[in-house]
């Protein structure tokens, strides 16, 4: 009876043994996941900084006031003036869904009546 006992209190310390490593390998495993997850955002996050000062370099005032110049031929632009601002009046409407049917739909009135030869 001791015997038994005995191999199976092994069987049961062998599989706690299993078991636990397992744990340990995931949790490893995970902890390596974790850090390759925070390398790639510290990553990406000092990417976004280079861009936005890359970003701030290329839109600075002088620097496209000199492209302007540079290429004024090409672009022909000129300043902004107050009358390229429209109001909400002269925006106009969008179509009703009726008035857009009645736009895409052929007349009625145009086409020639069955039996009628078309000149």
């Amino acid at each position: 009876m001791g015997r038994i006992f005995s191999v199976l209190l092994l069987g049961i310390m062998i599989a706690g043994a299993i078991v636990t490593y397992n744990l340990k390998h995931e949790a490893e495993e995970t902890a390596n996941k974790v850090a390759r997850l925070h390398a790639n955002v510290a990553r990406e996050r000092e990417a976004i900084a280079l861009l936005k000062a890359e970003w701030s370099l290329l839109t600075q005032p002088s620097r496209l006031q000199t492209l302007i110049a540079k290429y004024d031929d090409h672009f022909r632009l000129q300043p902004f003036s107050a009358e390229q601002v429209a109001t909400l009046d002269e925006i106009p409407l969008r179509p009703t869904e009726t008035e857009a049917e009645a736009a895409t739909t052929p007349n009625a009135d145009a086409l020639p009546a069955e039996g009628e030869a078309t000149q």
